[in-house]
């Protein structure tokens, strides 16, 4: 179960990906996924897949404060993470943040 507790910033960010392109999308996304939730703040990091979508992708990110995943967008800009899977998506990411309540 994932620990959702009060003030905790919740992003979901859903990427387009090249259905025929996907599996590289996922080996690029996945070999982070211990690296991200090691960063300071990070509350865990899970990257989805819609089995009825070929060219569906989804990132689930849950942040201490907006200032830590700021930072850690920050870092994974640098890493040229973010143009290593441009070559897989077809559009932009859609992004929401949400802030969960008690």
């Amino acid at each position: 179960m994932i620990d959702l507790a009060a003030g905790v910033l919740v992003m979901v960010i859903e990427f387009t990906v090249i259905p025929e392109k996907r599996d590289d999308f996922i080996a690029v996304s996945t070999e982070q996924v211990e690296t991200v939730r090691a960063r300071e703040g990070n509350r865990g990091f899970y990257v989805l897949v819609d089995p009825k979508r070929p060219d569906v992708v989804a990132y689930i990110e849950r942040w201490d404060t907006a200032e830590q995943q700021e930072a850690f967008f920050a870092w994974w800009n640098a890493q040229g993470l973010s143009e290593k899977l441009r070559p897989f998506v077809s559009a932009p990411p859609r992004i929401s943040t949400f802030e969960t309540t008690d």
